[in-house]
């Protein structure tokens, strides 16, 4: 069966649902029926609605029902999986809703043509500001150019993992007429795309506030640096994959004053002179530096020695930075005491004194991995006088392959804090509703999936290892 799904976010309707209630006068319960419901509390009912039976259902019973179901307030996000069956019938719904859609995620098969997109696809989709075409099959600059010409207020692309995806493509979007409004980019992991590519999108008219090109290990410093210095005035947000980036692309970064978010990925070449540079980097509230293995303990003392524009920090990511141990931790906790998302998964040189460290002084954790740490028992997350704040904070602890901490006292953290999602030592999700469940059933694929999707939503969840 073909894919429709859409999320009705963020209802434009006057009043709250207590208001509602109060407002609206309930006839006799032995002769009430759906449709005494006013229209703003039928569509609450309607958002609840899988997208396909909103049209294959609902929307069939009658004029009334029909109108409220295409109802743009319902439509603003779209989900569709294009196959040369299900032309038709997305054509008709993609028509009905094109004035309200604003964000649109479109998957097609192999056999899906470009004629076939030309006709599924509006005319016009004037509020569509989100585009992901995110692991799109078989895109060719011809159907690119159709969503330009048909969308031509995108502000945000995705073109993730599209083998197709090169610098032509990027020329294409690069040129003034294409996406004029374009701020935010994810070409991650297109593996054609070289520095000629992202230079001609770096050094177009295009103000980019985020750039993902993790996943491109090919890109060199020139290239980073020439969009650094291109988009110095508008760069927010920037993936990195660091396997051939040395010190010298981490430099120019320092002039991007709104740099919010630097993540960097395989950055094995990177030193401690890399750290001096972010260290300058004073409004960063996200840093994720992965596998950084030539980094050294006093480089990351360093980085967050006092006093230090670090103390920003929100959200931090030093997986397998083997350099990491507890005497870095105490930099981190004196220097950025406000951190509400730690990862240091594979941080073999962490102790249980750098987890103490971590409960009594990062009082606003809530998202912590420790994964691959054997040297921690975790004793400490249970109780004692200090870390009160910690525990009432921590809704997420990533514990997997911890070995020396026992079961049970993961469990008596469960079982103590409704709120919290646990992984023990075996990769099992413990919460208090799986807590009392079988393995089989912890490790159920659909709940796995539903766990990752509430960090994904989390401020914060982007650090964490994925479960």
């Amino acid at each position: 069966m073909d894919t429709i799904l859409a999320s009705p976010d963020n209802f434009d309707i006057s009043m709250t649902p207590t208001t509602a209630c109060a407002a609206f006068e309930f006839p006799n319960p032995q002769s009430f029926s759906l449709q005494d419901l006013p229209d703003h509390v039928l569509l609450e009912v309607f958002k609840a609605l899988d997208r396909s039976e909103l049209c294959s259902a609902a929307a069939m019973v009658c004029r009334r029902w029909y109108r409220l179901a295409y109802s743009p307030s319902l439509w603003k996000r779209v989900d569709v999986h294009v196959s040369k069956s299900s032309e038709e019938s997305l054509s008709h719904l993609l028509d009905a809703i094109s004035a309200a859609i604003r964000n649109l995620a479109l998957t097609k098969d192999d056999e899906t043509t470009d004629s076939v997109i030309a006709v599924i696809l509006p005319s016009s989709m004037p509020s569509l500001t989100v585009l992901d075409l995110g692991f799109m099959k078989g895109l060719t600059l011809s159907m690119l150019d159709l969503f330009i010409d048909r969308c031509p207020h995108v502000q945000s692309l995705n073109l993730e993992g599209i083998k197709e995806v090169c610098d032509q493509t990027l020329v294409l979007i690069a040129s003034p007429s294409a996406w004029p409004l374009l701020e935010e980019l994810c070409i991650s992991h297109c593996l054609a795309v070289s520095d000629a590519g992202l230079s001609a999108i770096s050094v177009s008219s295009k103000r980019l506030r985020c750039v993902n090109v993790d996943g491109i290990s090919q890109l060199s410093d020139e290239s980073i640096e020439r969009l650094a210095i291109s988009q110095k005035d508008h760069l927010e947000r920037l993936y990195l994959d660091g396997l051939e980036l040395s010190d010298q692309a981490i430099l120019p970064l320092m002039e991007c004053k709104n740099l919010s978010l630097l993540s960097v990925s395989f950055c094995e070449n990177l030193t401690d002179c890399a750290l001096g540079y972010i260290k300058e980097m004073a409004a960063l509230s996200h840093l994720h530096l992965r596998k950084g293995t030539e980094m050294s303990e006093n480089g990351f003392r360093q980085l967050f020695a006092q006093p230090n524009s670090m103390a920003s920090l929100r959200f931090l990511n030093l997986s397998e930075c083997n350099a990491i141990n507890d005497r870095c931790i105490e930099a981190i906790s004196l220097c950025c005491p406000n951190l509400e998302a730690l990862c240091l998964s594979w941080c073999w040189s962490v102790t249980e004194r750098g987890l103490i460290t971590i409960v009594e002084r990062l009082g606003q954790c809530r998202l912590l991995c420790m994964e691959g740490i054997k040297s921690i028992f975790g004793g400490c997350l249970l109780g004692g006088e200090l870390g009160t704040s910690f525990r009432d904070s921590i809704r997420f602890i990533n514990l997997h392959n911890c070995n020396a901490i026992d079961d049970t006292t993961v469990t008596e953290m469960v079982r103590r804090k409704k709120d919290l999602i646990v992984i023990n030592y075996y990769g099992e999700i413990l919460d208090h509703i799986s807590i009392d469940r079988s393995a089989p059933e912890r490790n159920h694929s659909a709940y796995r999936d539903k766990v990752n999707e509430i960090l994904k939503d989390l401020p914060g969840g982007c650090c964490m290892t994925a479960i």
